[in-house]
């Protein structure tokens, strides 16, 4: 897991953050995953970032909730970890600067719901790669952190289809459902990340953050008054 700025290039604004996912596998959501992830949300705001980058690593964004925290006995260490997960991806989904998911491959369950947690979504078309969030064809109810989280990307006339049934798409298709914004040809892939968050960087944060605040923070604390509760009954695959 590696964090980097880039001096925008665009006269005014403030630069961009990055922070590039790779664990050699999955990119699995564990603490590992989310200590990156929560020191780039707050390193970014010390370094005056005015939008956070976040990148999979080739071929797989990531593959959701790691199973091995899923299959935990501990039940106490299973819940606390869990928790954590579902903390660290609301605080994405309402962090006070514009973020951008650059989607490198797959992007299933817990994946896409990280991605999902991002303002801004972009996939390489690649028909190989999966994007879904199949949790309910799993045998697993979907908790509150992520149902909030999904429901403000995907399309209202294809919840159906990608939350209660669980299907899951190439990059392409998945863009149809508002899962993904938009899928990129392989070549085209960095060029659009890169545009789209100099864009984002440009906005005045302030306004910004406020704005983000009025439109998802009171769903986000409902939302996190039952991640407890919630995470102390979900189990991995049925």
């Amino acid at each position: 897991m590696t964090y980097s700025l880039t001096e925008s290039t665009l006269e005014g604004s403030a630069p961009v953050a990055h922070l590039r996912l790779d664990d050699g596998k999955a990119n699995a959501l564990n603490a590992a995953l989310v200590d990156a992830l929560e020191g780039a949300i707050g390193r970014a705001g010390i370094d005056g970032a005015g939008a956070l980058v976040i990148w999979g690593r080739p071929g797989c964004f990531s593959g959701g909730i790691d199973l091995k925290v899923l299959r935990r006995e501990d039940i106490g260490s299973r819940v606390a970890e869990l928790s954590r997960i579902a903390s660290a991806l609301l605080a994405l989904w309402t962090a006070p600067i514009p973020t951008v998911a650059a989607v490198t491959g797959h992007a299933i369950a817990g994946g896409a719901v990280l991605a999902m947690a991002c303002d801004r979504r972009i996939a390489i078309a690649d028909p190989a790669f999966r994007v879904g969030v199949n949790e309910t064809a799993l045998g697993m109810v979907l908790p509150t952190w992520a149902l909030v989280i999904c429901r403000a990307a995907i399309r209202p006339d294809r919840v159906t289809d990608t939350m209660l049934l669980g299907s899951i798409y190439p990059p392409a298709e998945a863009a149809t459902t508002g899962m993904i914004e938009r899928a990129v040809p392989a070549a085209d892939f960095d060029a659009a990340v890169e545009a789209a968050g100099l864009a984002a960087a440009s906005l005045p944060t302030a306004a910004y953050a406020g704005t983000k605040r009025q439109l998802r923070g009171a769903e986000a604390e409902r939302a996190a008054t039952e991640i407890d509760r919630e995470m102390s009954s979900f189990r991995g695959p049925a």
